[in-house]
């Protein structure tokens, strides 16, 4: 496990998320987000932990997880948010890989392979600075306490609120089911679709559900802390569940007050787009890092690796998995691409180099991506060379192309990492040793020399 601490403690658009570093690239992650006012005592201050992902084939809830941990800012109380726990399961794209993880919480033995990630989710619930839980879910069809038909009864889960009981022994937000109806109340004025319905679902768990007394939430419910379950419909698309996930969590942080705001607007096609847009993997501390939005599939090329590589994102639902020489590189429940791997060591001597681009000399840092109208050239420093990965430039190889205008016309559009064939990598070594790897995208419209996405330039 890792932790990320994140505190909002100006403004909203000064946010940067700290990406995964971790020993396995399947390590959970913990992101605290939020602040106080000086003036009050963090004890006093509202604390919510949301869990995503503990049952790895439901991405509305890992994904929603995600997109509070990536792009939210707090203030007046605290989030603790796991948007990835059973990540293995989220990479298998099954329930659970070792099992169902949300039947683990009242019995376990310690040989299970959970074991150590089901105590520390305990430990975290049981934690005095944690005032309520929500576990987020996906179920099928839309949970009816009456029966409306073969998708809308009782027996269905999906689009509710799930309580275990009315009330909970807690100091605070002790009556679990009012907090419920008014969440439901909310999401079903706000729904997408009208054949759709949101709706509170008491499992009265304390009454004989056997299976029920195995989660989390009934576990929350022993320790004096009001959870809840979130689902939403198995039914829907992928936007459209976290759609539903995020209009119910806005409610519960509007009711224990804390403020909150969104770098997008609250509906599907946002949604899809953030999902989707301005997604990056970095490996070995950030020399090399895949912008991958437009990233070419199912195969990209051949890439140097460090063996004790390390991987960076700006989404805790992305990693990249080594499989003998084959890098698997996964965003929740997706493959986005796989790419070869030629194992090097690395030189970690230089930091930047200076690069001419359309005539403007920049000092650019290992990882950024450059931005040119018509050409590139690396300024040639003594010890490194460059490989303009798919160019043919000047008079045939010649193994180092600094110092030459390297053009769009330059490369073959077959090494390029995007499909539209505009971006390319430049990687630059030291005798055998690699140093690091700029991304150069080729533009028309370019705004900027050059952008850090998983660094403030």
């Amino acid at each position: 496990m890792k932790k990320v601490f994140l505190f909002f403690l100006v403004i909203c658009a000064m946010f940067l998320f700290v990406a995964k570093t971790y020993a396995s690239p399947l390590d959970y992650t913990v992101l605290q987000l939020g602040s106080h006012n000086e003036n009050t005592s963090i004890d006093t201050v509202p604390h919510i932990l949301i869990i995503g992902g503990i049952q790895g084939d439901e991405p509305g809830g890992f994904n929603a997880a995600a997109l509070i941990g990536t792009h939210y800012c707090f203030k007046n109380g605290y989030v603790t948010i796991i948007p990835n726990l059973n990540f293995l399961s989220i990479i298998d794209r099954n329930r659970g890989s070792y099992g169902d993880m949300n039947r683990k919480f009242a019995k376990l033995d310690e040989k299970d392979p959970d074991f150590a990630t089901v105590r520390k989710v305990q430990e975290m619930v049981r934690s005095p600075e944690v005032d309520l839980i929500l576990n987020l879910h996906d179920g099928s069809g839309f949970y009816s306490p009456q029966y409306i038909s073969e998708l809308k009864n009782p027996k269905r889960w999906g689009n509710s609120i799930i309580i275990d009981q009315e009330q909970c022994n807690s100091p605070k937000y002790s009556e679990l089911g009012e907090i419920g109806r008014k969440v439901a109340t909310h999401v079903q004025a706000n729904l997408l679709h009208k054949s759709h319905s949101f709706n509170l679902h008491n499992t009265d768990t304390a009454k004989g559900d056997k299976e029920m007394e195995k989660t989390l939430t009934w576990f929350a419910i022993g320790q004096g802390k009001p959870a809840f379950g979130i689902e939403a419909s198995k039914n829907l698309n992928v936007p459209e569940r976290v759609y539903y996930h995020l209009q119910a969590i806005e409610v519960f942080f509007r009711h224990v007050g804390i403020e909150y705001e969104r770098d997008f607007e609250l509906d599907t096609k946002s949604i899809k787009k953030t999902l989707s847009s301005n997604i990056y993997l970095g490996f070995m501390n950030n020399r090399l890092v895949l912008p991958l939005e437009d990233i070419r599939r199912p195969q990209v090329g051949v890439f140097p690796m460090e063996k004790d590589y390390e991987v960076h994102g700006n989404s805790p639902i992305l990693t990249a998995i080594a499989k003998q020489n084959t890098m698997q590189v996964h965003y929740g429940n997706n493959r986005l691409t796989n790419f070869n791997v030629e194992w090097v060591e690395l030189d970690t001597s230089l930091e930047t180099m200076e690069i001419e681009l359309d005539g403007k000399i920049v000092a650019a840092k290992f990882g950024d991506i450059l931005y040119a109208e018509e050409y590139a050239k690396l300024i040639p420093q003594e010890g490194y060379r460059l490989n303009a990965i798919g160019a043919v430039v000047g008079d045939g190889p010649r193994g180092d192309e600094s110092g030459i205008k390297i053009y769009k016309k330059d490369f073959q559009s077959r090494f390029s990492l995007d499909k539209n064939g505009s971006q390319f990598r430049l990687e630059v070594y030291k005798g055998k040793k690699y140093v690091g790897t700029f991304v150069l995208e080729y533009s028309n419209t370019k705004e900027k020399e050059l952008f850090s996405p998983l660094g403030i330039k």
